[in-house]
């Protein structure tokens, strides 16, 4: 689990999600919480850069001083839907300038398909610094595969780290697409229904999240401390 925080913080650094700002998570088998530090994905090269804590925001391990700020986006997630072990916050420029519209992103392109038919909209003229703004994010967030946060950026989720970072860099391209059909016209919309085979992410879709995720790693190799 320490492993595949590590690669996908490499992975979110190198793909230009994440800059100083941006964060990993992973739920552990014990109901803890293993959340990257807050120096940003690309820093993270350790288990020494990772903090542990209860669903509750109480601290269990790790380097206190590391706990990024917004902690309260994954622990209002992961309280509140029991299918995700990971969440992905990051800040791809695709998605910042998306998040600047005021409305949900609907599926356009087949790599949208993965995050659900659309990526819900929410309003925040702040970071989500406390549990009762996760709590509602996560709520906003309801079952689809990501969120956009107003002015900043983005998060997504996943079964497991595999699934959330490849779900953040398949948003990432969707906003883009999105963005770039804008300036021509206003983009066709897959409905809803063309959505459902992505949902599970079981089959063929597993078979695809799981191959993006191969391609990324090695793109990005995991980097470990000097």
């Amino acid at each position: 689990m320490v492993a595949d925080l590590l690669a996908g913080c490499a992975v979110l650094d190198g793909e230009g999600l994440t800059t100083a700002f941006g964060h990993l998570s992973a739920r552990t088998p014990a109901g803890t919480v293993l959340v990257s530090g807050n120096q940003g994905p690309g820093l993270v090269t350790s288990h020494d850069d990772i903090v542990e804590l209860d669903l509750d925001g109480s601290f269990v391990g790790g380097e206190e001083s590391l706990r990024a700020g917004e902690v309260p986006i994954h622990l209002g997630i992961l309280a509140m839907r029991r299918d995700v072990g990971s969440v992905c916050r990051f800040h791809g420029p695709a998605c910042m300038a998306f998040s600047t519209l005021g409305r949900s992103l609907p599926a356009t392109i087949g790599m949208g398909l993965f995050l659900g038919a659309e990526v819900p909209w929410f309003d925040t003229s702040r970071t989500v610094t406390t549990l009762e703004q996760g709590a509602q994010l996560a709520d906003c967030l309801g079952e689809a595969g990501g969120v956009l946060l107003r002015g900043f950026g983005a998060a997504t989720v996943g079964r497991t780290v595999a699934e959330a970072v490849v779900r953040a860099w398949l948003l990432e391209r969707s906003a883009a697409a999105a963005l770039s059909a804008s300036a021509v016209a206003e983009p066709l919309i897959y409905p809803p229904a063309a959505a459902e085979p992505f949902k599970s992410l079981e089959g063929a879709a597993a078979g695809q999240v799981s191959r993006a995720w191969h391609y990324l790693c090695h793109r990005h190799p995991r980097r470990t401390s000097s």
